[in-house]
């Protein structure tokens, strides 16, 4: 971003089309409707929509994300354009644990 400062108190911030050509791998639309439906959360800054990293990577683990073609919950799950097996719990604890590390230690560094 040119003129925001894209890691804050919150954590990291990324635009849409980051969100989601990057991380939810589908069009600018999907993301769009994920955040119609209350799936992710958006922060206004002027006119810039921007998205936490945190809650994109926590969207991109959920098993519950509905297929947006459907109109409704499907029986497979979906991230992006990709359906794949769910994911553990303990497995989504240890990712998410190892991501708030990494962001923790990232902070320090920057901020030390």
């Amino acid at each position: 971003m040119h003129d925001i400062q894209t890691s804050g108190l919150l954590g990291r911030f990324i635009t849409r089309l980051e969100a989601a050509e990057i991380y939810l791998r589908c069009d600018v639309a999907t993301v769009d409707r994920y955040v119609a439906k209350g799936l992710l959360p958006k922060y206004k800054f002027g006119r810039k929509t921007l998205f936490l990293l945190e809650d994109v990577l926590r969207l991109v683990i959920r098993a519950d994300i509905p297929a947006m073609g459907s109109g409704g919950p499907s029986r497979r799950t979906r991230r992006g354009r990709a359906c794949s097996q769910l994911i553990p719990l303990g497995l989504q604890a240890l990712v998410f644990g190892g991501i708030a590390a990494a962001l923790l230690i990232r902070f320090i560094m920057l901020h030390h």
